[in-house]
This record gives structure tokens, sequence and C-alpha cells, in this order.
């Protein structure tokens, strides 16, 4: 019987050792598992965006189906609309009212219902169920809720022996409308950026705090809103993104009257495209809205920067 044959050093060690991958493999494999992502964002975001640069550098005759270039013609358009301007300054006061509502009430009821007792998560779950809700569910609620002869809220204003508001045909009333429908719709998700950024928060600071002596209202002011102005920052960034892009509601809530007191920049672009019959003009409306989102972005990144908040 022979002996069993045994493999020397230099076989073994290659045998253990995993074959080594090619210099170019390495390399490319990073962009190969990047490649569906940046594929699906130039198909889906940059090629529209491209597209519609170029769109806004035509006049469209969509009943004859001609097109003329008129190079900056709709942008130079746009500085003399009094439609346009208008919509510039409803969409600046629409997201100065919403964004700090937003921002302050989603710390309050997250602050609140910071503790996991049973009564807290069933609020949690009541505060972000109005998030989900599709927006014409929105609009037809707080319609019903507002109308002024068979809404709720005149109703009880009614049996109260008050009079009626006329919540959405009044432009300061209708403005107020749809801040609150806006705020109620939305507070509920970023209540839920707060309550995680609350989690991040060491217990112990708040023990420390305690036994120093600290009250509630110390806490709050100098050990939680310190530690949350990151989570601040992306409220402040995306309620801002949201509030200029607010559409389904205020169309179907107030279709932006009365007298365009409610008329957004994006529902004046809508307008234009679609009503108007001239989507060059509306997609100019759309590309200046790109740079002016990206500079109050800026800003307000600059601002928490300042504060020491990054």
């Amino acid at each position: 019987m022979s002996a069993p044959e045994t493999i020397s050093s230099p076989d073994a060690r290659s045998l253990l050792t995993p074959p080594k991958r090619s210099r170019w493999g390495s390399r490319l494999a990073p962009y190969l598992f990047l490649l569906p992502t940046v594929s699906m964002l130039f198909v889906f975001s940059i090629l529209p965006l491209l597209y519609g640069v170029g769109m806004s550098f035509y006049d469209f005759d969509v009943v004859h189906g001609r097109t003329t270039f008129v190079a900056l013609q709709n942008y130079w358009r746009l500085l003399h609309d009094p439609q346009f301007g208008l919509s510039l300054l409803n969409t600046a006061w629409y997201t100065l009212s919403v964004v700090p509502l937003i921002l302050v009430g989603s710390i309050a009821i997250g602050v609140y219902l910071r503790k996991s007792t049973v009564a807290r998560l069933i609020a949690r779950v009541g505060f972000y169920v109005p998030f989900v809700l599709s927006p014409v569910v929105v609009a037809t609620s707080w319609r019903w809720l507002l109308n002024e002869d068979l809404g709720v809220v005149d109703g009880f204003l009614k049996w109260a022996g008050m009079g009626t508001i006329p919540w959405l045909t009044d432009d300061t009333c209708a403005r107020v409308s749809v801040v609150a429908a806006t705020v109620w719709n939305l507070v509920g998700f970023y209540m839920l950026m707060v309550l995680a950024g609350l989690a991040q928060i060491s217990p112990d600071l708040y023990e420390a705090a305690k036994i120093e002596g600290a009250s509630a209202w110390r806490r709050l002011w100098h050990i939680t809103l310190p530690l949350l102005t990151p989570t601040m920052l992306l409220i402040v960034v995306l309620a801002t993104i949201h509030a200029t892009q607010a559409f389904e509601t205020i169309l179907l809530l107030t279709d932006g009257g009365p007298a365009g007191a409610t008329r957004l920049i994006i529902q004046n672009m809508y307008v234009s495209a679609f009503t108007r019959l001239q989507p060059g003009y509306g997609v100019a409306q759309a590309i200046l809205m790109l740079p002016l989102i990206c500079l109050v972005a800026w800003l307000q990144m600059r601002i928490f920067r300042k504060a020491g908040a990054l």
C-alpha cells in the first residue's frame, strides 16, 4: 500500500489564496454598481430637464402644430407679466408661512410624543395619517369643512351665534385656509423626522441637566434644540422645496382664487401650459424655479452654518 501523496507548500498556498482580480475589474466594479441608478437619473431627471430648457426657447402653436424659435423672449416676458409677479409673491408668502409652522409644529409634537406610551403611539399614528392621504382627499375634506353654506366650521359658528367666515372666497381667509390645510397634511411626516433626531440624543444629558436643577424649558433650549439643528435644517430645506411645489391641494381647494390670491408659480405654470396652450412659456417658469429653489436652499445652509449647526 503506497503512502498518500503530500502537497508541497507552494501548491497548498496557491489553493488557499483566492484568485486575484484584474486591476481594471477592481476599478470598474463600483461604476458598474452605480450604472443602473445613474442611468435612471439621467433618463428621468437630467434628460427631461435638458428637453425642458430647449422647449423654453420656442413658442408652440398647439392648434396649428407650428413651433417658432424665440430665444430668450419667454424669459423676458416673465419679467413683464403681472400674473407671474403675483404668483411669485404668493409663493413667497406661502413658503414663509408654511415652513415655520411645519418646523415649530413638528418639533412641538415630536417632543411631546417622545415617550413611547400606548396613548402617545396612537397619537403618532393620528398625526401621520393625513400625510398618507391623497391630495384629492385632503382638498375635498377641507373644502367640505370650510364650505360657507354647509361646512362644519361655519355650521358650528352659526350654532354658537356668530357670523360665518368666507374661508374660500375672501383673499386673506383663503390664504389662511390653504396654509392650514398644508400644515395639517405635512406636519406628521416631519414629526417622524424629529422623533428620529430625538432618538439620537443621549438620555444621560437630560439626567445630568436634571441633577444640576435645569428646568424642562432650559433642557429644551440648551440640549434638545442645539442637538436637533441638523434635523431642523433638513426639515427647513425639504419643507421649502415642498412648499414651492404645492399643486394638487391648492388647485382643488381654491383653484388659485379668489382673483389669483392663492395661485402659486406652479399653478401659474399649469395655466400657461395647459389652459392658455403656451407650453414654452409654462416651461420657462418651471426652469426659472430651479435656480430660485437652489438659491434659497443655499442661503438656508449658510444661515445654519453661521449659527454653528453644520
